[in-house]
């Protein structure tokens, strides 16, 4: 009998939604989490691929290292610098070990000039991710008369050793 009189009073009906709490999450704020997730993402990811692109270049820092290294040896064991990357002996290849980077050889000036040396370049592959970093678009090492130099290019700045290079 109660409950049939709780059902006909519509002040009974309208005092036991006050004390209910709904669960769920309103329109404007899943819009607004939205917003705010969308907001940090266009801040954070580019970040993120700056990032990724910067530790890509330790590739090419190892691979032209491992040039610099297998040159020393080759010169110290015939006198001269080595002409291709594909010598016998030398057999480096013209790809870095994370594919992110195409090496060569250039500029090679063979011994008793007094100004030997050569230049090893990576250039970003263009089949890899690597090739949008805009950042450092060569880095080379330069060989001259027993002095090595970094060299990179950067299409933006002047400057781009100090940012290819770690110091």
């Amino acid at each position: 009998m109660k409950a049939q009189a709780h059902a006909r009073d519509p002040q009974m009906k309208a005092r036991s939604w006050i004390g209910r709490t709904d669960r769920g999450f309103t329109l404007i704020e899943l819009v607004l989490v939205g917003v705010i997730v969308g907001i940090l993402a266009l801040i954070a990811l580019p970040a993120y691929q700056k990032q990724m692109a910067k530790g890509r270049r330790a590739d090419a820092i190892t691979a032209l290292s491992a040039i610099v290294q297998a040159q020393e040896r080759w010169r110290s064991n015939r006198g001269n610098y080595a002409s291709s990357l594909g010598d016998e002996g030398l057999k480096l290849g013209t790809q870095s070990a994370g594919k992110h980077y195409e090496l060569s050889l250039v500029g090679i000036r063979q011994p008793p000039s007094f100004a030997f040396g050569y230049i090893a370049k990576a250039v970003p592959d263009s089949n890899s991710v690597q090739a949008r970093d805009s950042q450092c678009a060569e880095m080379s090492i330069r060989v001259d008369g027993g002095n090595i130099q970094y060299e990179a290019k950067d299409s933006n700045a002047a400057d781009a050793k100090a940012q290819c290079w770690p110091q």
